[in-house]
């Protein structure tokens, strides 16, 4: 069983719930699907290089941010949206998500080595095991490209449920199917690496991660990943130089985007807490000049996100993220209580007077051992038989009232894309990879091409949520 941040996280889940009131919750086809129209500027058609080709439209010019009057956001974009929330959940592949979405390229079977092609199954709520999701699995589960090895992998079928193929359907998580329908799906949305979370992580924060392959080991006395760990705590890097397995210490002298943002413009990370330790869980933690320099100060209990809405102090670019009994991974909370936390926080910003300028972009941060059927698009790394990346397909939802109603964006991306579409949108003069070639974000798609910025500006869509068993 490969374990994450928290050793033995099944044991502290059972933990932290018993201090704490449990959660409520007792095929291809056109790009456009429901209501929605899909402009004819968009691009179309999967780009391997993950180009940015931006022509979604003419840009809006002059529409500064308004800074003042204790708003928390400061900068100047030439383009209507002023904040971008990144929501990052816990350990879904696209297919596990939306395999059976309408218009989205999915699957109703899966290929196995040596049974063929069989049918998904429906996947519960709460699993009843983690999937190992380390490098080596995936790199089993990719199989040089074949897409069938998952079967090779203990705890991917136990007693035949066939767990590791199963998939949600729309009435497991009906809201965010919901988001899919109204706003922009994307499906080439591709983590950067084969990786557990603590690459996955990083890569939403500085399109890199240092080259690490694996999470680092984690303690009760040392809970957070990151500059933070004990001494002698070492995760796996592989070398690109020597293209072998080195071990180093989980904190990274290595640029994050608050690094190319302009001058005036304000972050901050929203994180869990474990629900008993003082100190937020974030992957900044692993960026050394961010845990251990002033900025860190940034980084809040996710329970500010609502109430800086309501104070109108929300900055202009966060990260919203779940590590408790919401985040959604296998085996520690279900996906129906960790949608909820969802839905609630994006109901409080669309319920503001943000809403008319906010690009959310919801995705995750691995594949969990979930099986995916489209092949990675390309190889990076220093060695082709065993590739750094790119890694499984990830749901992308774009939730913005400039998104394309109801749009299928079928263009590769990738985790990097989120520092690349930040660059762009907040006008950043240079990208993470000018300061670290290691960094993604030059080469990856920049995710304009899912938002019209002429469009008559779509109505936010709060939702209920429900009651879950």
């Amino acid at each position: 069983m490969f374990r994450r941040r928290l050793a033995p996280l099944g044991a502290f889940a059972f933990f932290a719930a018993a201090i704490t009131t449990s959660a409520a919750c007792g095929s291809n086809g056109d790009s456009t699907i429901g209501n929605g129209t899909d402009d004819a500027g968009a691009g179309t058609g999967d780009d391997a290089s993950g180009g940015s080709t931006s022509d979604s439209g003419t840009q809006h010019v002059g529409t500064e941010n308004d800074g003042g009057g204790g708003d928390g956001s400061s900068s100047t974009t030439s383009y209507p949206i002023k904040h971008v929330v990144v929501i990052v959940k816990e350990n879904h592949t696209f297919d596990n998500y939306f395999g059976s979405f309408p218009g989205a390229e999915g699957t109703t079977t899966a290929k196995t080595k040596t049974r063929g092609m069989i049918p998904v199954p429906h996947a519960p709520d709460r699993t009843p095991r983690d999937m190992c999701h380390a490098h080596s699995c995936g790199i089993t589960d990719l199989n040089g490209g074949a897409m069938d090895g998952w079967d090779d992998n203990a705890g991917t079928t136990m007693n035949g449920d066939d767990l590791a193929y199963a998939q949600y359907q729309e009435s497991d998580i009906p809201n965010y199917w919901q988001y899919a329908r109204k706003f922009a799906l994307g499906d080439h949305f591709f983590a950067n690496a084969i990786s557990p979370s603590f690459p996955g992580h990083m890569f939403t924060l500085a399109a890199q991660s240092g080259w690490a392959t694996g999470n680092p080991g984690v303690d009760y006395t040392h809970p957070f990943w990151g500059c933070d760990q004990a001494k002698g705590t070492v995760v796996d890097v592989q070398d690109q130089t020597t293209c072998t397995t080195k071990q180093v210490f989980p904190c990274f002298d290595i640029p994050a985007i608050p690094d190319i943002l302009p001058a005036g413009t304000k972050w901050k990370f929203y994180g869990s807490n474990f629900y008993v330790f003082g100190q937020v869980w974030s992957m900044f933690n692993g960026v050394d000049k961010i845990r251990n320099g002033p900025l860190w100060s940034n980084v809040v209990n996710e329970s500010n996100f609502d109430s800086d809405i309501k104070n109108g102090t929300l900055p202009d670019v966060t990260w919203l993220v779940d590590q408790d009994l919401s985040s959604e991974h296998p085996n520690v909370g279900g996906v129906c209580a960790g949608e909820n936390w969802t839905v609630g926080h994006i109901n409080a910003l669309m319920n503001s007077k943000y809403w008319k300028d906010t690009a959310i972009l919801f995705t995750m941060d691995d594949f969990g051992g979930w099986y995916d059927h489209v092949k990675p698009p390309r190889q990076y790394g220093c060695d082709p038989k065993d590739p750094y990346g790119l890694g499984f397909r990830l749901p992308l939802i774009i939730i913005s009232p400039y998104a394309k109603p109801g749009f299928v964006f079928k263009e590769v991306s990738e985790q990097a894309s989120i520092a690349a579409f930040i660059e762009k949108i907040f006008h950043a003069k240079g990208t993470l990879h000018d300061l670290d070639p290691a960094a993604q974000d030059k080469q990856a798609n920049d995710l304009l091409n899912a938002f019209d910025f002429n469009q008559k500006p779509l109505a936010p869509l709060p939702l209920a949520t429900r009651t879950c068993l």
